[in-house]
């Protein structure tokens, strides 16, 4: 059984499309109404679900490791993670559609209905003059319709490792949860996921004494990123195409650009991220997007 506030209730008809798409890595799900509490009055709506029990797993967040190199067991167990996300990608792709008038026309969520206005909105309040040119650049090739390469369709609206259920002996992805977020969108939006698996946030030093967090890449992780491209080249031999592979990376700056720009702020996602509230996701922000104006691909700079 799963209670959810009713403000997050999970759609059926967005689980029975992901389940169609993905099949039963997504868990049945059954929704059984609503009920209300908080005293006499029951001013807390929750949605209760009743769901598949997935036995011997363990969130992917559990076990990644947080260290910068990884050992040789850890690196097979990671190839094995990025080998598993590369048939979620490719699953997604075969899963959409090819638009038949615009790529961002045919987005009516939340996310994808907004999703130049929201460039906008980054374009003018992100912290660092680098980003914000880089939201600008970002949304002009948005507006060039060059995302029209890639088929639009349901993609996860929140890609984390938390949310992938994996074997944690082999780290085999086995299941895909919490949906409520998902809706249609261009294919690889949900490319921001490939990050945090490719390293992790450091927020202490080795006395455990806490201090500004950086983004730290595996030592291996372009190892990783060459090993999810080749995969999912084979996977969908589409993507090794220029214009595919170009609108493939656009998607992920978008993907980064959204979900990263925007706190969370219980689901309001209208704020964006400041040096003073949010430093996690500013430089998870700085660490993922190749900067224009000569910042390379690097651990975060914040701290320095």
């Amino acid at each position: 059984m799963d209670f959810r506030l009713w403000k997050h209730a999970l759609s059926m008809g967005t689980i029975g499309e992901a389940r169609r798409i993905f099949g039963p890595l997504v868990p049945w799900t059954r929704d059984l109404g609503m009920i209300r509490v908080g005293g006499e009055e029951g001013r807390v709506g929750l949605q209760v679900l009743e769901m598949e029990f997935v036995p011997d797993v363990v969130r992917l967040s559990d076990v990644l490791p947080q260290k910068k190199a990884l050992d040789p067991q850890a690196l097979k167990r990671c190839k094995d993670v990025i080998r598993d996300l590369t048939w979620y990608f490719a699953r997604a792709w075969y899963g959409g559609h090819m638009a038949t008038s615009s790529a961002i026309q045919e987005c009516h969520g939340k996310v994808g209905k907004s999703m130049v206005s929201r460039l906008r909105k980054l374009e003018m309040d992100l912290p660092l003059p680098a980003m914000r040119q880089k939201a600008r650049r970002t949304r002009e090739a948005v507006e060039q319709e060059i995302l029209d390469a890639v088929p639009v369709g349901l993609n996860h609206g929140d890609f984390l490792p938390t949310n992938l259920l994996v074997d944690p002996s082999s780290w085999r992805i086995k299941s895909y949860v919490d949906w409520a977020e998902a809706e249609i969108l261009p294919t690889g939006i949900c490319l921001y996921g490939l990050e945090h698996i490719l390293g992790y946030i450091k927020d202490a030093d080795d006395s455990g004494r806490r201090v500004m967090p950086q983004f730290v890449y595996f030592e291996q992780a372009e190892e990783l990123r060459r090993i999810f491209w080749e995969e999912f080249g084979q996977l969908v031999p589409a993507v090794k195409g220029t214009d595919v592979r170009k609108a493939l990376d656009l998607s992920r700056e978008v993907g980064i650009l959204l979900w990263k720009g925007f706190a969370w702020d219980d689901g309001a996602i209208d704020r964006v991220v400041n040096l003073k509230d949010d430093l996690g996701e500013v430089t998870c922000l700085e660490a993922w997007l190749k900067m224009d104006s000569g910042f390379d691909r690097r651990d975060s700079f914040i701290s320095s």
